[in-house]
């Protein structure tokens, strides 16, 4: 899908501009630079075309603000991977250094790019534009994201540049998604017996929904429990502790291990619950390869850290322990929380939609060839049989998670150490940080001497 990033220094009305054109607050707002930290990604709608909205953080000059070479390799990354830019001034200050500063690196990509002069609050202002021709841009809007007003002009000169092949498939991959996409994200709260996955769950709901016990195997059955936070609603399954293969007996419990597995294979994000004080385990191990197989987001759970002493290194220790033993999952976002106390339940549920949405996303095929250009920049594929290996093309497949055709000339050449280095570029330069993600190689046919 058509890719528009919001770009400029903080402070100047972005994420005001980004809850204007997407119709809702999705984004902070508060009159203090630097709120907006991180990309935020929604698709927006103009005249019935859909296109993909980015907002970035503020531009900051130096390193003075302890989060400025993030913010600023957010805003590299949209370098590449958007197809065109509005780029936010501040009406009321007038053009600054730090302007001319973003205007030159907006040169560079030879993208559109259309300045919105902010903060034009009344018509009597808007003289007060014709000084931002100066960034060298033909494409100049007053706006006041405050009075709601100038964004019309501005998105239809945005709309206006969108190519006709890129609306037609956009209009079709938003049909597609309405049709294909559920309003209820079914999460699977998995992990062995007593690591406290009742206990998550009720924290929660709020309310005592499942039961809970100190007795390992309480949970015999998958409980089904919908719940909705901030819009969004959820159908938690939560499933039989995964004990090992030696302690099940075949008759219920035998029958509980199926129901969870049942449960991982239709759930949409599956939560793993590991216990503090334990770490992950040699079970966790195989739970999580279950995970794996099935190629499910997942988000990490580390419960019960009211039990450990309340030191930053240990905690740490413990999340390290974790990360190195489920290093097949690097996707997977961990969790800190204490369901007894109710801790970290907020940023779990963010988490959830977080990777969710990242397992639904599509990119358009322009900007995945783009990535994979600057993949192979940064290091060739090894040489098969004496011969350079090569992609040439890749495209998005239907469906979650995200799986990507590459077409090349010798699949069987790509060994796993190469995939895993594209498919870890390939999330960070597409935004599927959290998502799993499969390559699958498909010989481009050779002709024949």
């Amino acid at each position: 899908m058509y890719r528009v990033a919001i770009v400029g220094r903080p402070n100047v009305g972005k994420s005001s501009i980004f809850n204007r054109i997407i119709g809702k607050r999705k984004a902070i707002v508060e009159d203090i630079p630097g709120v907006t930290r991180d990309r935020i990604v929604s698709t927006a709608e103009w005249k019935g075309v859909p296109f993909e909205l980015v907002d970035t953080g503020g531009y900051i000059e130096g390193d003075d603000d302890v989060f400025a070479p993030y913010i600023r390799k957010q805003i590299e990354k949209e370098l590449d991977l958007s197809d065109a830019f509005i780029f936010v001034v501040d009406g009321k200050q007038g053009l600054t250094s730090a302007d001319k500063d973003i205007a030159q690196i907006l040169h560079k990509t030879e993208k559109p790019v259309y300045v919105a002069v902010n903060k034009i609050d009344n018509p009597q202002k808007e003289a007060d534009i014709y000084e931002f021709y100066e960034l060298g841009f033909n494409k100049v809007f007053p706006v006041s994201a405050i009075q709601k007003h100038g964004t019309a002009d501005l998105l239809d000169a945005v709309v206006e540049d969108i190519p006709d092949y890129e609306k037609e498939a956009a209009k079709e991959e938003t049909k597609d998604r309405k049709k294909e996409k559920e309003d209820v994200i079914k999460v699977a709260i998995v992990g062995k017996p007593n690591a406290g996955k009742s206990s998550l769950l009720n924290a929660i709901l709020g309310e005592e929904r499942a039961v809970v016990s100190d007795i390992a195997g309480t949970t015999r059955d998958v409980v089904d429990t919908l719940f909705e936070w901030n819009g969004q609603k959820f159908l938690f399954l939560d499933t039989a502790g995964l004990r090992k293969k030696s302690k099940v007996d075949y008759g219920l419990e035998f029958f509980s291990v199926g129901r969870t597995l049942d449960a991982i294979k239709k759930a949409d994000v599956i939560v793993h619950v590991i216990d503090a004080e334990q770490g992950a385990t040699e079970q966790d191990t195989k739970i999580a390869h279950l995970i794996q197989k099935y190629t499910k987001p997942a988000v990490i759970v580390i419960n019960k850290i009211d039990k450990l002493p309340p030191k930053s290194e240990v905690i740490n220790r413990v999340k390290k322990q974790v990360k190195e033993k489920l290093y097949f999952l690097p996707y997977a976002p961990i969790v800190l929380t204490s369901a007894k106390n109710r801790k970290g339940i907020k940023q779990l549920l963010k988490e959830i939609v977080e990777v969710y949405n990242q397992a639904w996303k599509r990119v358009g095929t322009g900007q995945l060839n783009r990535a994979l250009q600057q993949i192979q920049k940064l290091r060739q594929p090894p040489s098969y049989q004496g011969k350079p290996l090569k992609i040439y093309y890749g495209t998005q497949l239907e469906g979650k998670p995200p799986a990507f055709l590459l077409f090349v000339n010798y699949p069987e050449g790509f060994k796993e150490s190469y995939v895993r280095f594209l498919e870890n570029n390939l999330r960070n330069l597409l935004g599927f940080e959290k998502a799993p993600m499969k390559l699958l190689f498909r010989g481009k046919e050779r002709k024949e001497k």
